[in-house]
């Protein structure tokens, strides 16, 4: 009977030290995903990921250079959650003058996605009177932080003009072209500024 009792008890102790082994950290390790909010509170204070896609660049590019990846590839995941709508008519650029107008389409191209982003639509050059202008059409590409508008030779944004912020991750819009050369600039760009990351392109013919 005391022979069974100590079995029992070595048994007993076994358990709870391998339990407590298996419980320590030494003995694996834990991943832990701070929410975003905290994650960026923890770069700047008061940073959100609104402020964030509006904050001047050069500002913007201190707390990039420090950013951790795994905060990148919450804002985009993030960012991706939320579209922005937008809804614009060709009247909405050509203003009091569209009643005269005869707009003619001279250049388009499909949109298509890139590094692993959803892209689709069509981009139009549009020429009306003296006036021409990018216009988006059933336009939709997975949202982004501070997602921007390039038309490009080659889709190289190194190789093109800024136009302006992507009014909007969905819908059609139009962007005013001023002193662009339509023979050198072929391919329109949806670039992510903050990251570098290319999000689309519709080259154009």
């Amino acid at each position: 009977m005391f022979m069974h009792k100590v079995v029992i008890s070595v048994i007993i102790a076994a358990v709870v030290i391998v339990g407590g082994i298996l419980a320590s950290p030494l003995f694996y390790k834990v991943e832990v995903n701070e929410p975003l909010p905290v994650a960026l509170e923890n770069l700047e204070q008061g940073l959100t990921l609104e402020k964030f896609s509006i904050m001047d660049e050069q500002k913007r590019q201190v707390i990039v250079d420090k950013m951790p990846q795994s905060v990148i590839d919450m804002m985009m995941k993030e960012s991706a959650s939320l579209p922005t709508l937008v809804s614009e008519n060709m009247d909405d650029i050509m203003g009091k003058d569209s009643e005269q107008a005869d707009p003619r389409t001279v250049l388009s191209g499909m949109f298509e996605g890139l590094a692993g982003h959803n892209a689709m639509g069509v981009a139009k050059i549009i020429q009306v009177n003296d006036m021409t202008f990018l216009r988006f059409e059933n336009f939709e590409v997975t949202n982004g932080p501070d997602l921007r508008v390039y038309i490009t030779s080659g889709g190289d944004i190194h190789k093109g003009v800024h136009l302006e912020k992507l009014k909007g991750s969905k819908g059609d819009q139009n962007y005013l072209l001023e002193n662009i050369d339509l023979g050198v600039y072929d391919t329109v760009v949806i670039y992510c500024q903050p990251f570098g990351v290319y999000f689309g392109k519709a080259p154009l013919a």
